[in-house]
């Protein structure tokens, strides 16, 4: 009842209130219907919904295009190869940042509705929202492995592209789905909603949203953010009473 009633809210602003940015005769208002996602141990995934509404006029076509972007976190990624029977990360390139999540949500394919270019200048595609390490950019493999470090991710469900994902509602209205995995990191996330006309940036506004743990996952998550060696100690440990535990159990169990 209480998220039905906050939709109503919403949909009432965005249909009587002011718009949130203009740019000539494009006008752009967009909304949250939650602004936070909380973490607990049965978290399977959620659903970020975001509702706008859009007045640009009757000249060429419009094309609306949301993406949520969570915060950056440095990451590597390395290219195994077999050396004596053994697989080494040998090739490896760094990033100073990556989003630890990125989702795109439109009416129709990307590449339909913009050139490539202008999609990575105003971040929409994932591979230029990647701070490569200054040691890791001019490595001769480095193009290779990005594509496989965004290929990744993708597999992980942490960079989605949904080319079906905003619906096109009555009276200029719309809505965004973008779908968030159960492995969501905690953080502060932004979702920005992009006007195009005629394959060209007209307006945009942004808005935040906040996932976090709650409950023994917040405790744990803080314990290893503010103490990560002693994390690390507690994790050896734990494997080393379980290793000895188990040889225990054989031993006692094992047929003379």
């Amino acid at each position: 009842m209480r998220q039905r009633f906050g939709l109503f809210a919403i949909l009432a602003a965005l249909l009587f209130g002011a718009p949130a940015a203009q740019s000539q005769s494009t006008q752009v208002s967009a909304a949250l219907l939650e602004d936070a996602v909380l973490v607990t141990s049965s978290f399977t995934g959620a659903k970020v919904t975001v509702f706008g509404s859009v007045r640009a006029g009757n000249v060429g076509r419009t094309d609306i295009v949301v993406a949520v972007r969570g915060p950056d976190r440095p990451a590597w990624i390395a290219k195994r190869k077999r050396t004596a029977g053994l697989w080494i990360g040998k090739d490896q390139i760094s990033f100073a940042a990556a989003p630890t999540f990125f989702g795109v949500a439109s009416a129709r394919p990307l590449e339909q509705i913009a050139p490539a270019d202008t999609l990575s200048l105003y971040g929409l595609r994932p591979r230029g929202q990647l701070d490569v390490a200054k040691a890791s950019a001019d490595a001769p493999y480095a193009e290779e492995l990005i594509d496989a470090f965004v290929a990744q991710r993708q597999a992980e469900k942490l960079y989605v592209d949904d080319p079906n994902g905003v619906k096109l509602l009555k009276g200029g209205l719309f809505r965004a789905d973008i779908q968030m995995p159960d492995r969501t990191p905690p953080g502060l996330y932004t979702a920005k909603v992009m006007v195009f006309r005629n394959g060209r940036p007209a307006q945009s506004t942004l808005t935040t949203l906040v996932v976090s743990k709650v409950g023994a996952e917040r405790a744990l998550f803080e314990f290893a953010r503010d103490h990560a060696v002693l994390h690390g100690l507690a994790g050896v440990l734990l494997a080393l009473v379980a290793g000895v535990g188990a040889a225990g159990l054989v031993r006692r169990f094992a047929p003379a």
